[in-house]
């Protein structure tokens, strides 16, 4: 395998005469990657987009493909879900597909919608539009990823009920999370004598907590019935 110059640095080498000084990389600019259309995607849908992307060349948008065969090798499992993905990067407008699949089996062809189409020859352009993607419009209900992340990461990764409003409260039952601060039960739920000392005596809980895993069976021995 070759060096490029910078791994030559590190060894300190020489660097190879001839050829490329670093390695190829998929032109994906920033403000397309920032872009609430992109935030949308689905997983899926953003492995094609790089398998896509993967092809391009300065001369040749327009001319990529996104054929199952070729797809399959950056993670895509079926064709359903490569054409899922195909129909949902249309929708947000990151590609354009510039020719059909043929009925003699010729490969479908796209563009991508952030860099311009040099080669426009063979290719069926009449609805490209460069900068698609800032068209797209999140559909009305539908919440945004950026605002799904933020209201996980300020509830803690709770959602719905479980709130940060409601972290704090247990809701097993077992002896490893029996409230020792407390002589009942939760709201809804019957009451259990516990013991008449009161719980903000120093260890006055212990009394309340023995009396309830007695009644639960969890203990074989009767808690102390008054302080001592």
């Amino acid at each position: 395998m070759s060096m490029d110059r910078v791994e030559a640095a590190r060894r300190g080498q020489s660097p190879p005469r001839k050829g490329p000084s670093t390695h190829p990389f998929i032109a994906l600019e920033h403000r397309v990657m920032d872009s609430p259309a992109f935030a949308d995607l689905k997983h899926s849908s953003i492995r094609v987009l790089l398998a896509i992307a993967r092809q391009l060349t300065k001369d040749n948008n327009g001319h990529l493909q996104a054929a199952f065969s070729w797809c399959k090798r950056y993670g895509i499992g079926s064709d359903n879900t490569l054409s899922d993905a195909i129909a949902d990067l249309i929708a947000h407008g990151f590609i354009y597909r510039t020719r059909s699949h043929g009925a003699n089996g010729v490969w479908a062809t796209y563009a991508v919608t952030w860099l311009p189409v040099k080669k426009p020859e063979g290719l069926f352009l009449a609805g490209f539009k460069m900068f698609a993607w800032r068209d797209w419009v999140m559909p009305r209900g539908k919440i945004s990823p950026q605002k799904l992340r933020a209201d996980y990461r300020k509830n803690c990764g709770l959602r719905g009920e479980t709130t940060a409003k409601t972290a704090g409260s247990l809701t097993s039952e077992t002896a490893d999370y029996e409230p020792c601060c407390h002589g009942e039960r939760t709201k809804g739920q019957h009451r259990e004598h516990t013991t008449n000392i009161s719980d903000h005596e120093p260890g006055g809980w212990i009394h309340g907590y023995l009396a309830r895993l007695t009644h639960r069976g969890l203990v074989a021995v009767s808690p102390i019935a008054s302080h001592p």
